[in-house]
C-alpha cells in the first residue's frame, strides 16, 4: 500500500460525523461548531471555535480554544499538546482518531499488504508513451518492419486493445474490468509470472492491490510489488521497466535513462491508472526468464490508458448516482418538513401573528408548531434538530408527534419537555436532538410561561423596548442528550402591545462577507426600531438581515416567529374541544419565576 509520508487525517468514531475522515494537510484546521470551521461539528455542546489541530515540527498537536466542555485526548483533558499515532480526542460526544502513518526518510512508505524489495541498482526504463494517449498504435506502424517480429507483435497489440475496448463495452464495473484486463494480459505476455492491479483509495490516497493473478501460483499468495516502480509510476505518471543487466550505467538512442543492476533476476514492468487529471492506481507486471521489451511497457501503458478511461467513467457514473440519490432524499426531507409545519396560523381575536420560515437546501432541521392544551391556553413552540435529511426529517417528525400528543395532558411547559425529552432519549437515535424553546399564552390571564431546551432566547418588546426572555435555567440541555432534565420556567404577564421574537440560529449565526455575525444585538435594534404588527416587524427584521448578509450563501434555515398582543381581550374564536383538560390552577395563582418587566432591555451599547 502507497503512503504519501506527510499524510495525516482525523477520523470520527462517534458523534454526528461518525464515519467521517478528514485529512490533514498544511495549515491549521479548526474544529468547532461554526459552520467556516475546517472540520465542522454540528453539535451543541462544542463551542463555536472548539479546539485548532495544527502541525508541530515534524508531528501534529492541537489546541483548546477556551472551549466551554474542554478538550481530552486518551481521556486526560488538555489545554495544548502533542498527537500521535491512534490516539483518541475526545470533544463532548464526538470521538476522534489520530491517524498518522509512520513515514520512510526520504520516500515513500508502505503496509503490510504489499513487500519492498530491496532495489539496489535498478534498470530503468522510462516508456515513452503518454499515459493520457492510448494512440500508440499509429507510432508503432509508422516504425514497423516488414518482419515477422514485428508483424506478430502488431497483432498482439492489436488483440490487445480490441480485448480492453470489448470489456469495456460489456462492463460498466471497474473490478470486473480489472479482472478481464489481468486475464488477459497474462495472455499478452507469456513472459509474465504475475500481475496486479493497484487501486487508489480516494479518500486516504493510499494504493492497494485490488486484483491479482500468477500464472504458476495460487490466487492467494502474495505479491512482491518493488517498491522503485510505484514511486516512478505514480510520480512520474508514465510506463516504468526494472531488469536485470550487469551492464554499466548508458543512454541509449532514444534518451531514455538506463540504470544498472537488479537484485531479482527477470524483469518487471509497471504503467499508471491515470486519466482526464485523475490517479486512479498502476498495474504491475512481474516476469522471469525472458526480458520484457521496451514495445511491451509501451503496450502495457497504453492498456492501461484505456482501462483508466472505463474507471473514470465508472466513477463519474457513482458520483451522479451519489448526487441523485442526495437531491431526492433532500426532496423527500423536505416534503415530510412541509407536511409537519402548520397549514395556516391560530386565530385568535386580539392577537397577531407573523411567520418566515425558510430551508437552506442543504441542512433541514427548523420547525415551528402551534398547539391547543385547551380552550384558553395556546402552546407555541420552535425549535431545530440536528442532523440533516432524511434523519433529521424523521426524528422531527417524532419529536413534533411526542408534542402534539402531550400538550393536552401537560400542566406546564417545562413538565411537556422533560417528558418529552424521556420518550426521544428511549427512541435511541444516537447523536439525534433538537434545541427548543416552547411557551403557553393564558388567552384569559394574558401571562406567559416560558420554557427553553438549548434554544435561542427568544426576545420581548414592550413600550419601545427590548428585553431577553429567559427561563430559571437559562441555558438548558437540548433534547435528546440527558435523561432525567428538569427545565426551569419564565413566567411574564404580557401587556397591550407586546411583542413576542421568536427565531433560530439561521438568524443570529448569519455572516457578513467579512464574516460578522449578525448576533443579537442587532437583531434586537431592528425589532426595536420596526413598525406595523408583527408580520411587519418580521418583514423588517429579514430586510435587515438581506442587507447584512449581502450577496453570501444560506447556509442554514431560517425561522421567525412573531407573536403580537392587541388591544382587545385575547379570545380563541374556535370553541373548546370537548374532553380536553385545562391546566392546573397553579399556573394563574403561583409567584412568577421570572418577571421580564424587572429586568433589563438589550442595550445596544453593551
Amino acid at each position: 500500500m502507497y503512503i504519501h509520508r506527510d499524510l495525516a487525517s482525523l477520523l470520527f468514531q462517534a458523534g454526528p460525523n461518525a464515519g467521517r475522515r478528514y485529512k490533514l494537510g498544511d495549515g491549521d484546521y479548526i474544529i468547532g461548531r461554526r459552520s467556516d470551521c475546517q472540520i465542522f461539528v454540528p453539535d451543541m455542546r462544542v463551542s463555536r471555535q472548539h479546539a485548532r489541530v495544527v502541525r508541530d515540527g515534524d508531528g501534529w498537536k492541537i489546541e483548546d480554544l477556551g472551549s466551554n466542555n474542554g478538550t481530552f485526548v486518551n481521556g486526560k483533558q488538555v489545554q495544548s499538546g502533542p498527537i500521535a499515532h491512534r490516539d483518541e480526542i475526545t470533544i463532548a460526544n464526538n470521538k476522534i482518531r489520530v491517524d498518522i502513518p509512520e513515514s520512510t526518510k526520504g520516500g515513500p512508505s508502505y503496509d503490510a499488504n504489499v513487500t519492498i524489495v530491496d532495489l539496489r541498482n535498478p534498470k530503468v526504463f522510462v516508456s515513452n508513451e503518454d499515459s493520457s494517449d492510448a494512440n500508440f498504435l499509429n507510432a508503432s506502424l509508422a516504425g514497423v518492419q516488414d518482419s515477422q517480429r514485428e508483424l506478430r507483435l502488431i497483432e498482439r497489440k492489436l488483440n490487445a486493445l480490441t480485448s480492453v475496448l470489448r470489456s469495456a463495452a460489456t462492463t460498466s464495473d471497474p473490478l470486473v474490468l480489472l479482472d478481464k484486463i489481468v486475464e488477459a494480459l497474462l495472455e499478452v505476455f507469456p513472459d509474465a509470472d504475475s500481475v496486479g492491479v493497484l487501486v487508489q483509495d480516494k479518500a486516504t490516497g493510499e494504493l492497494k492491490i485490488q486484483t491479482k493473478r500468477h500464472r504458476k501460483k495460487s490466487s492467494g499468495a502474495d505479491m512482491r510489488v518493488p517498491g522503485t516502480i510505484i514511486r516512478h509510476v505514480v510520480q512520474d505518471r508514465r510506463g516504468i521497466l526494472l531488469q536485470e543487466d550487469d551492464v554499466e550505467q548508458k543512454t541509449p538512442a532514444n534518451g531514455v535513462k538506463i540504470v544498472s543492476g537488479l537484485e531479482p533476476s527477470g524483469s518487471r514492468m509497471g504503467a499508471p491508472l491515470q486519466s482526464h487529471g485523475e490517479n486512479y492506481g498502476a498495474i504491475y507486471v512481474e516476469g522471469h526468464g525472458q526480458k520484457f521489451r521496451q514495445e511491451d511497457v509501451d503496450l502495457l501503458t497504453s492498456i492501461a490508458a484505456q482501462a483508466a478511461l472505463v474507471m473514470h467513467a465508472a466513477r463519474q457514473q457513482q458520483r451522479a448516482a451519489v448526487q441523485e440519490r442526495l437531491e431526492r432524499d433532500l426532496r423527500v426531507a423536505r416534503q415530510i418538513q412541509r407536511s409537519l409545519l402548520p397549514a395556516s396560523e391560530p386565530e385568535v381575536n386580539g392577537m397577531e401573528f407573523g411567520i418566515h420560515y425558510e430551508p437552506a437546501y442543504q441542512i433541514g432541521g427548523d420547525f415551528y408548531d402551534f398547539s391547543w392544551h385547551d380552550k384558553d391556553h395556546l402552546g407555541v413552540v420552535i425549535g431545530d434538530v440536528s442532523g440533516k435529511a432524511i434523519s433529521a426529517a424523521l426524528y422531527m417528525a417524532s419529536l413534533t408527534s411526542q408534542l402534539r400528543s402531550r400538550a393536552a395532558i401537560a400542566k406546564t411547559p417545562g413538565k411537556l419537555l422533560s417528558k418529552v425529552n424521556e420518550a426521544m432519549l428511549q427512541m435511541g437515535d444516537d447523536g439525534m436532538f433538537a434545541t427548543l424553546a416552547y411557551l403557553i399564552y393564558d388567552l384569559e390571564t394574558r401571562t406567559l410561561v416560558f420554557t427553553n431546551a438549548g434554544h435561542m432566547t427568544p426576545l420581548l418588546r414592550r413600550d419601545g423596548r427590548v428585553y431577553p426572555i429567559q427561563a430559571e435555567q437559562a441555558h438548558c440541555t437540548p433534547i435528546g442528550i440527558m435523561e432525567g432534565m428538569e427545565f426551569g420556567e419564565a413566567r411574564i404577564q404580557l401587556h397591550s402591545g407586546d411583542l413576542i421574537i421568536l427565531t433560530t440560529d439561521g438568524v443570529h449565526e448569519a455572516r457578513d462577507p467579512s464574516g460578522n455575525e449578525y448576533g443579537i444585538k442587532r437583531l434586537s435594534r431592528r425589532v426595536r426600531s420596526a413598525r406595523g404588527n408583527a408580520s411587519e416587524v418580521v418583514k423588517a427584521i429579514l430586510q435587515d438581515l438581506d442587507s447584512f448578509v449581502g450577496n453570501g450563501p444560506q447556509t442554514d434555515d431560517i425561522t421567525i416567529v412573531a407573536m403580537g398582543i392587541g388591544r382587545r381581550r385575547a379570545r380563541r374564536r374556535t370553541e373548546t374541544i370537548p374532553g380536553i383538560p385545562a391546566l392546573e390552577p397553579d399556573i394563574a395563582t403561583s409567584r412568577p419565576i421570572t418577571e421580564t418587566g424587572e429586568g433589563h432591555a438589550i442595550d445596544e451599547d453593551e
